[in-house]
């Protein structure tokens, strides 16, 4: 064709059949590329949300994935989170963009393992066709570290556990209670990329991705030339490939690049971590090692298992980072928490001066009251004055200072030796701790006032036979009354006991 018949302007009316050959003229308008960024993510919690309800369920994961936006998507009108799995179960996003895949091409790690999974999915337009010039590279590179360290630091901080809380509390269908002593973790797994939204992203086929050193197989259709001409590093299944080139401590990782999210023992923290990335949060411990490491799916299980030394309900919150457990306000044997009687199972710094700090030791016996504590751990004191010293109480007895020769009343003068004898009675204490003293000095001397002393009553006199008075004075006063000594409450009562005698010459009347 000449220049000259070569036609500038469109037909009329389309043509019958379409051309041999290509347009003489490129398109006066650029190609549009859109570049697709799926982030995976895990989150999970101590509470048992997945036994709730559907309507309840739905309400939490729900909660889960606007705690999520909030934190991972903070500045971005093009950025979704949508929920892939909830308590096992697969989920189709509910809010998804409309040229984007909802699935990612792998799997964070297996559904079981989390309450909630999900995936982060942002899109922005090429610079090129390709998506591989610096600027666009850069911008995937942008968008994947906003997600990650936002959703990482949000879990370390506390922050994503605080608003989560908000959002649970605002949720009509949950309970507000489910926010107490809340705790929450999770990963965030491996972003993948997928060019013009089209597809998945997917080859069919995994290789060992040792250019990027990611420590796991990728199947995004870019290995190196040299795998391409031999299937011997391509491999099926992400299983298959990470068994082949990642065996060992590395298979783990490989399975799952964000970790199990299973709990493992870490003795030398004396505590059950995460499995996953250290710096994914505060549980995190790093990547267990399937060879040696048996996961659990809680960090209860994981301490009755692995650390039965350490008492359970400590370790479970000293593993979970929780600052709400403050013991179990049981008591224990003192001397562990640094006091001379029992001492309560709780934080000291909570103002109470019972505590005598939080039991960490399973071997630290624990006792429902003070009582049963001191009766088993210090038999040697009076059981009810330890109890009492235990919870700071007063205590009405008394007992004898047997180095000024009186007795004292412990709500008054608290004795300094626990291992003192104490009796219900001043009478008592004077009779059995004091007994050198008659009565009436011992009462003397423990600050008793001349007209206080006695009881007005009557007692037997065996050695004059005949009936006195339990004071101190004139007849018919005949002394104090011994503790050992019967009252009766007239003469005639007391003289009735008094054999061969009447009650006109059976009262004592004078010297």
């Amino acid at each position: 064709f000449s220049a000259s018949t070569i036609q500038t302007s469109p037909t009329s009316a389309p043509s019958d059949a379409p051309s041999v050959s290509p347009s003489s003229m490129p398109s006066s308008q650029p190609s549009i590329v859109i570049q697709t960024i799926r982030t995976p993510g895990s989150i999970s919690s101590n509470k048992d949300f997945c036994s709730l309800t559907d309507a309840e369920k739905a309400a939490f994961a729900s909660a889960a994935m606007a705690t999520v936006e909030q934190f991972a998507c903070p500045d971005s009108e093009t950025c979704v989170a949508s929920i892939t799995s909830a308590c096992g179960q697969s989920q189709v996003a509910r809010r998804q963009l409309s040229s984007s895949s909802t699935s990612s091409s792998r799997k964070l790690q297996a559904s079981n393992n989390w309450q909630v999974e999900y995936v982060v999915v942002e899109q922005f337009t090429c610079e090129r066709a390709t998506c591989s010039s610096p600027a666009d590279v850069a911008k995937v590179n942008a968008i994947v570290e906003t997600i990650t360290t936002n959703m990482n630091g949000s879990m370390s901080s506390g922050q994503f556990k605080e608003v989560f809380a908000v959002k649970i509390i605002e949720s009509a269908a949950l309970n507000s209670n489910l926010v107490e002593c809340l705790m929450v973790w999770g990963t965030v797994g491996a972003a993948e990329t997928d060019v013009g939204g089209s597809g998945t992203g997917q080859t069919g086929v995994f290789y060992p991705d040792w250019e990027n050193n990611t420590g796991t197989c990728l199947q995004d259709g870019k290995e190196p030339a040299y795998m391409k001409l031999s299937t011997s590093w391509l491999s099926d299944s992400l299983e298959e490939c990470c068994s082949q080139f990642y065996p060992g401590w590395n298979f783990n990782k490989c399975m799952n690049p964000a970790g199990s999210g299973l709990w493992y023992v870490s003795h030398e923290n004396g505590k059950c971590v995460t499995d996953c990335d250290a710096g994914n949060g505060g549980t995190c411990g790093g990547f267990a090692n399937l060879l040696s490491n048996d996961l659990y799916s809680n960090p209860r299980s994981c301490c009755e298992a692995e650390l039965f030394y350490r008492y359970i309900e400590f370790c479970e919150a000293d593993s979970l980072l929780s600052e709400c457990y403050q013991g179990t306000g049981l008591f224990y044997r003192g001397d562990n928490g640094g006091k001379e009687v029992c001492a309560r199972d709780c934080d000291p710094a909570s103002g109470d001066t019972t505590c005598g700090g939080i039991v960490e030791d399973a071997y630290i016996v624990l006792y429902e009251t003070a009582e049963e504590c001191c009766t088993a751990e210090y038999n040697w004191i009076d059981v009810n004055l330890c109890a009492a010293r235990t919870i700071e109480a007063s205590f009405g007895k008394y007992w004898p200072d047997k180095d000024n020769a009186k007795c004292l009343k412990d709500s008054e003068m608290p004795s300094g030796q626990l291992d003192v004898e104490v009796y219900d009675s001043l009478d008592e204490c004077c009779a059995s701790g004091i007994f050198w003293l008659s009565k009436g000095e011992c009462f003397a001397a423990s600050g008793v006032a001349q007209e206080e002393l006695g009881t007005n009553k009557f007692y037997v006199d065996w050695i004059n036979e005949h009936c006195v008075k339990d004071c101190e004075g004139p007849a018919p006063c005949g002394g104090l009354a011994q503790a050992w000594d019967p009252l009766y409450d007239s003469s005639a009562a007391c003289c009735a006991k008094v054999p061969g005698r009447t009650a006109n010459d059976c009262l004592y009347t004078s010297p």
